[in-house]
């Protein structure tokens, strides 16, 4: 078994390459390789793997990783130790030892054919950058580690091959490596000596100028000694450093060890530079059987693209290329929406794949989707490959392709293709390797291995954000990078703009492009305006047929998280099997998602650019109108039997969010009429608990719409209070209501929310600024005209509100009106209305009034409402008032019956409770059972006490004096005198129990 960690962390047994499992169990391979065979605490690899970002059960992640990595790694032992886990392999089997090894042996031979041919092979095990795709503190400390290591031993090999004479060999490499590493006087030097021996004198020269500018203006410092000394030599001519020119202490030391005066030790032993490089190039290899460089690779052509220096992530997708390489898939074929990383991740992959192919890495643009561009003809790409390959493009190129790579074996990255059309006749024919990259999916490419690329995940984005502006800088202010990450939605290009932006600028606070990004969310953000962004989106659009821009525009205006096909025909005014074909064919450009079967969405920048090319209103309308039928439609079924119920209710489940954000947008474009019969249709799906948690739903769509801050949110406000007072947390719901209610506003739905605390006030026992909250709402709505159902409900409430405070007070003829103007209203309002709490308090009225007939019918009618929408406590209410009536007209034994059996369906520890046994207990009373009343009274002080139901305690205490009179008169006054003490803090003279409320039913 051998591994490897200078690239994609991998282990091989024989030429099979292991399957490692989750890229976290990878590293945790990784973080052991790099201690072969000695132990490493679990605290340290903890810290390896995950750094600061160790999850809460992080100890049980590690074993569950160390276990499978056992059964992944057959014949390999992961032991664990007092100290910690170790694993059992020879440092030697592990290309990161054995490059070490290689290096030292370098080092310490005495010729320099000799050290050439290890530190070749030592740099041959390197696969690409270490670890790739792992970022951890400790892990990036490794990498800059081992790369210093690495450019030591590439420094260490370009100054043994000077000294064997082969200067014009590495010349090329020496001026790459300067360019990259412009302040290092050692590489200059190298130049230097390179340019001089090849007669380039000048050159030589100039570039010592240079780096002696750079170090001035930006260190502050002259060259060193040793490069000082080397210049001058170079200015005389000095044939201490000349090609054939010799020195006489004798040491191999390199360029920057070597004394001024000696800046060149001797050449090797071999007559000429040619038979150097023979030898080093014939020399066996000795790294016991790692996958590494062909020593051919050398004279093959990259023609690739520079890599990013940024590229961040993407491990798993880059392991998928390489393992595709292997396992001998010709064509891989990378997909992806505009600004996702294709090219990126292509050109990584390539520079970690091209040394597999000696013959070279070939790169062309196809300009599928490039602006003011004509894509590529193919005797057009060609020209350019053939050209790469040293050979001028013929008149039948691709005869010539053909022929010329039937023996080669190369890496062809064919980037910004159309379709497959376009890419067919590029394909090599020989035993090649090819990646395709393409904004269009290619089923039809023969062979190809598809490679879907999503946007970065947040934590991979996160990272990328923060190599761009800078590490201390992104951490210092995670808030705010975390918001950037979220309004750039995992976008490569777009993160990779804004984070250009901030480097550029380092005055700028993180949080800054933070504000300035979500300021112009409601459209494609003005930092984009006119740069790579939208100029790419807009490339995808203008290829589209006019019915396919429509669909796309409609998905971009669509509020929800997804949408089918059957609400984006109603918004085109498509056939719904028309609409599913255009979402299907976005899907294949990547201008939309199939999150899951029949569920389509666009990522969020790619939304907003939709959304810009269009704002029809009557989009919107068609939209509303759909779901306002649908949930319509759903309403009748539920409840029924059969098939019809359950579909109605997975149509629900399905839609409930979808359902949610069109209430929000109609509240937010002005339709109020839609909102509200919207809103009021799913609260009474939510009160029913057959959307899941109604609080949870409500929260992420209220979260949602202060993110998109496109109105709406005082709507979901209102409903996620009433979802909190059903729920019970009513100090919530209250604050929530009382936070609407702050804004000043002449609007129905200000008026409804008022009309709401005043509810919420109610049931907490304040009567006065109950009764005043529903005046200022009843106030607002007589300014208005023409009210929707929504200012209807708010009336209802204002007037049913203002007639319960006045009977709890005793001025029944004045509660009388309103109530009756309540019941009114609803019957305006027709099925969305409240009709069982109007006809219930409307009972208790005419009870007081000494109406009973009507208030029996009107109990009749809530009793039967409150059976069919399951409301178990509001049906007891009406059997406590039933009782209440039949008594009150002459017949106790009647009312005993629907009293006690109320009395059975309700908790012990419920106002209703309290109410229904004082009720009773009167009733018993009535008929001579004083023992039996007794109990009950005494039971409901009780529970009223416990409860701190002061209503029910005052009444319980005032018919426990009626009780006693008679009997124990001291006792009598003493609940008289509780009675009274509890009305004065009420602000009643004779309190009476409150009206049981449903918060859902309003």
């Amino acid at each position: 078994m051998r591994f490897g960690v200078l690239g994609v962390i991998e282990a091989w047994q024989g030429t099979m390459l292991m399957d490692l499992g989750h890229s976290r169990q990878r590293h945790v391979l990784g973080a052991l390789l790099v201690d072969a065979d000695r132990a490493v605490p679990a605290d340290a690899l903890l810290e390896r793997v995950w750094g600061e970002q160790l999850p809460q059960r992080g100890r049980e992640a590690l074993y569950a990783y160390l276990s499978r990595l056992r059964q992944a790694l057959p014949g390999t032992d992961i032991v664990r130790e007092q100290r910690g886990y170790r694993i059992a392999v020879d440092a030697k089997a592990v290309d990161l030892h054995w490059f070490r090894h290689l290096s030292s042996r370098a080092r310490e031979t005495d010729t320099d054919e000799r050290a050439v041919a290890l530190w070749q092979e030592a740099l041959e095990l390197w696969r690409g950058e270490a670890f790739v795709g792992v970022d951890t503190p400790w892990f990036n400390a490794q990498r800059v580690r081992l790369e210093a290591e690495r450019l030591a031993v590439q420094l260490d090999l370009v100054d043994a091959r000077l000294r064997l004479g082969l200067h014009t060999r590495i010349l090329a490499e020496c001026s790459t490596r300067a360019e990259s590493l412009p302040l290092d006087e050692r590489v200059v030097g190298q130049l230097m000596v390179a340019l001089y021996r090849s007669g380039r004198q000048a050159e030589a020269l100039r570039h010592f100028d240079i780096i002696r500018r750079r170090l001035g203006d930006e260190l502050g410092c002259d060259p060193a000694v040793t490069l000082r000394q080397l210049h001058q030599q170079i200015l005389t001519a000095d044939p201490a450093v000349s090609s054939n020119g010799s020195t006489t202490d004798g040491s191999r030391a390199g360029l920057a060890q070597s004394r001024p005066q000696r800046l060149l030790p001797p050449r090797s032993r071999a007559s000429d530079g040619e038979q150097a490089e023979e030898t080093v190039a014939s020399g066996r290899s000795i790294t016991p059987g790692f996958p590494t460089r062909s020593p051919a690779a050398a004279s093959g052509r990259n023609c690739l693209p520079r890599g990013l220096p940024d590229f961040t992530g993407r491990e798993k997708e880059l392991a998928r290329l390489v393992a595709f390489a292997r396992n001998g898939a010709a064509v891989h074929a990378v997909d992806g929406m505009a600004g996702v990383g294709k090219t990126s991740l292509a050109v990584q992959a390539g520079h970690l794949l091209a040394d597999r192919f000696p013959d070279g890495a070939l790169f062309v643009d196809l300009q599928g989707h490039s602006l003011g561009k004509t894509p590529l003809a193919a005797d057009e790409a060609l020209e350019t490959l053939l050209g790469q390959l040293g050979v001028a493009a013929p008149t039948d190129a691709q005869a010539r392709w053909r022929a010329k790579t039937a023996a080669l074996r190369l890496l062809v990255v064919l980037d910004n293709a159309v379709d497959e059309a376009q890419v067919a006749p590029l394909l090599p024919t020989g035993p090649s390797q090819v990646i395709v990259t393409s904004r269009a999916r290619m089923p039809a490419l023969a062979g190809a291995q598809p490679l879907s690329l999503g946007v970065l995940p947040e934590s991979e984005a996160t990272a990328f954000f923060a190599r761009i502006v800078g590490t201390d800088r992104a951490s210092a202010e995670p808030e705010a990078v975390a918001r950037i990450v979220r309004l750039c939605a995992g976008l490569p290009l777009a993160l990779r703009l804004s984070g250009a932006r901030l480097a550029h600028r380092t005055a700028w606070p993180v949080a800054h492009l933070s504000a300035q990004l979500a300021d112009t969310r409601q459209h494609l953000p003005k930092l984009f305006a006119d740069r790579e962004v939208a100029l790419a989106f807009r490339m995808s659009h203008e290829q589209l047929s006019p019915g396919d821009q429509r669909v796309f525009c409609a998905l971009g205006r669509h509020p929800g998280t997804d949408a089918d096909a059957a609400v984006i025909a109603a918004m085109t005014g498509m056939p719904v099997a028309g609409a599913d074909d255009a979402l299907q064919r976005l899907v294949d450009v990547h201008l939309a998602e199939e999150a899951a079967v029949g569920r389509y969405r666009q990522h969020d920048l790619l939304r907003q650019y939709a959304r810009s090319l269009s704002d029809d209103p009557l989009v919107t309308e068609r939209m509303l109108n759909h779901y306002l039928q649908a949930v319509t439609h759903a309403a009748a079924h539920l409840g029924g039997a059969g098939h019809q119920d359950d579909a109605a209710q997975v149509w629900l489940m399905t839609e409930r969010s979808n359902v949610l954000a069109a209430t929000r947008c109609a509240a937010a474009e002005g339709h109020t009429d839609y909102a509200w019969q919207l809103a009021i249709s799913m609260w009474h799906f939510l009160a029913r608990n057959l959307a899941g948690d109604p609080i949870e739903l409500l929260e992420k769509g209220l979260s949602a719409a202060q993110d998109a801050a496109d109105g709406g949110e005082a709507m979901l406000n209102t409903l996620l209070a009433l979802a909190h007072w059903s729920a019970g947390h009513t100090t919530l719901a209250h604050n929530l209501l009382a936070i609407s209610a702050k804004q000043h506003e002449n609007t129905e739905s200000h008026a409804h929310t008022l009309a709401l605390l005043g509810l919420m006030l109610l049931q907490r026992g304040d009567h006065t600024a109950a009764y005043d909250h529903a005046e200022r709402a009843f106030t607002t709505l007589t300014q208005l005209a023409g009210l929707s159902p929504l200012g209807l409900d708010a009336k209802i409430i204002t007037h049913w509100t203002r007639g319960t405070v006045q009977g709890l007070q005793g001025e029944h003829e004045a509660a009388l009106a309103h109530l009756r103007a309540a019941y009114t209203g609803c019957q305006e309002l027709s099925q969305l209305s409240p009709n069982d709490h109007v006809l219930t308090a409307l009972a208790r009225c005419l009870i007081a009034l000494g109406t009973h007939p009507e208030a029996l019918s009107h109990l009749e009618q809530a009793r039967s409402l409150r059976q069919r929408i399951g409301d178990r406590e509001g049906e007891a209410e009406t059997l406590v008032l039933t009782g209440t009536a039949l008594r009150a007209s002459g017949h106790p034994n009647e009312a005993l019956t629907p009293q006690r059996l109320a009395v059975t369906m309700l908790d012990n520890d419920t106002r209703l409770q309290a109410h229904a046994r004082i009720e009773l207990g009167r009733t018993l009373h009535t008929l001579g059972h004083e023992a039996e009343a007794l109990k009950q009274h005494m039971s409901a002080v009780a529970l009223a006490h416990q409860g701190r139901y002061l209503h029910e305690e005052a009444q319980a205490h005032q018919a426990l004096a009626r009780l006693l009179a008679a009997t124990n008169p001291k006792r009598a006054r003493r609940h008289e005198e509780t009675a009274a003490q509890i009305g004065t803090q009420l602000g009643l003279v004779h309190p009476a129990s409150l009206p049981h409320l449903r918060p859902a039913g309003w």
